[in-house]
This record gives C-alpha cells, sequence and structure tokens, in this order.
C-alpha cells in the first residue's frame, strides 16, 4: 500500500513533536535546540524549521497536543449519563493509567507544567487556562454528584476541585524530584481511593480534626 504524501507529513510531525517532549524532558525547553530535536528524531534540523518555523512554534504544537482538550477527548466522554462521584474517579483513574502505561509521556507534561514557571509567557498562559479548565471540569462533576446524591451534602465543588488538582500536583512535584524512589502509580491510585472514600461517606464517620487517633492515646 502506497504511503501518502500527508501520511508521511503526518508521521514525521509526530516523530519531531515525540523528540522534543523527550529533549525537554531530559534537558528543559530552555536547552532544548531545533537541532537537538532533529537529531533526535532521525530528521534534519531543516524539516524542524521547515514544519514549525521556530522554538517557540515547536512548543505551542507540543503543548497543545498533550493538554488542548485532552480530558475532554478522552475522559468526559465516559462520564456521560453517570453520578458524579464515577465521572470524578473515571478522571482519576484516567491519570493514574496513563502514568502506568505511558510515564514518559506524562513527565513531559509535568516537566512543561515546572517550566511554565519561567519566563515563557506563553506557555505560562496555555497552563494557567489548563489548570482553570480542569478545576472547572472537576466542580462540574462534583456538582452532578451532589445532585443525583452521589456525594454526600456539604462538600463544596470549588474547594474540592483545588484540592484535587493539588493533590495531582503534588504527585507531580515528587515524582519529577525523586524519580528513581518515588512511585507515582501507587500515589495516583491511593490519592484516587481516599478522594472517593471522603467524597462518598457521611460527614459523621469522617475522623475530626481534634480526635486523636489510636497511635496517639
Amino acid at each position: 500500500m502506497t504511503v501518502s504524501q500527508r501520511e508521511r507529513s503526518e508521521r514525521s510531525t509526530r516523530a519531531l513533536l515525540d523528540a522534543a517532549g523527550e529533549v525537554i524532558a531530559d534537558v528543559g525547553y530552555e536547552n532544548m535546540t531545533l537541532a537537538a530535536v532533529g537529531e533526535r528524531a532521525g530528521y534534519s534540523r531543516g524539516l524542524v524549521t521547515a514544519r514549525f518555523g521556530s522554538k517557540e512554534n515547536l512548543l505551542r504544537a507540543l503543548v497543545e497536543r498533550m493538554t488542548a482538550g485532552w480530558t475532554h477527548r478522552n475522559v468526559l466522554p465516559r462520564t456521560t449519563g453517570r453520578p458524579g462521584l464515577d465521572g470524578v474517579v473515571t478522571l482519576l483513574d484516567a491519570i493514574r493509567a496513563q502514568a502506568q502505561a505511558d510515564p514518559r509521556a506524562l513527565r513531559v507534561l509535568y516537566a512543561l507544567m515546572f517550566e511554565a514557571l519561567g519566563p515563557n509567557a506563553d506557555l505560562r498562559t496555555h497552563f494557567v487556562e489548563f489548570h482553570r479548565t480542569m478545576r472547572s471540569d472537576i466542580a462540574k462533576l462534583v456538582r452532578r454528584g451532589l445532585r443525583d446524591g452521589s456525594i454526600r451534602v456539604g462538600v463544596d465543588p470549588v474547594a474540592e476541585a483545588v484540592l484535587i488538582v493539588g493533590g495531582l500536583r503534588g504527585v507531580a512535584y515528587q515524582w519529577a524530584l525523586d524519580a528513581d524512589a518515588f512511585d507515582p502509580v501507587g500515589a495516583l491510585a491511593y490519592l484516587t481511593r481516599v478522594t472517593e472514600d471522603r467524597l462518598r461517606r457521611g460527614r459523621e464517620s469522617l475522623p475530626s480534626a481534634h480526635q486523636p487517633s489510636e497511635r496517639s492515646r
């Protein structure tokens, strides 16, 4: 079967974006060069420049591919018609599954998130919007759960969304800091379980902040 020019172009674009992510994960965006990306992908720097025009455009294309609509394409459709609590669990479990199936891709995403704290204004703007959208999506699922009764009365949807995203980013930071010793899959699985338990249980069964644990008695 003959491979069309369009298919070859799409294949090389994917290879260049994959290579860009790998280079960023290894040395960071500031140290990434178009020559290094082309070499990693098995192509020339000239192709990288012709395809993307600049380092900034290459970064923009990579970030768009990794973040734009990921939740809406891969996760939220699976929550249609299901209780809100199931939706929250489905989202968290999808992130855990990604960490297990393709840890390299997730490490690239986390590397880009931390790069967004630097001087690149476009990258910062993109990830600010990414996190706002993620918090909004989670808050909507929590509100659905409050309406359908799958989530206990009294939960604040906005505050819960902030807490969940904070937990995810805490896992990301620890993994980025100590990749050899830190297990992100186990941490994400535990985060999913305790989030489900916290949202499902009645308020009266939650431990009091002032109640001593068995160990401290």
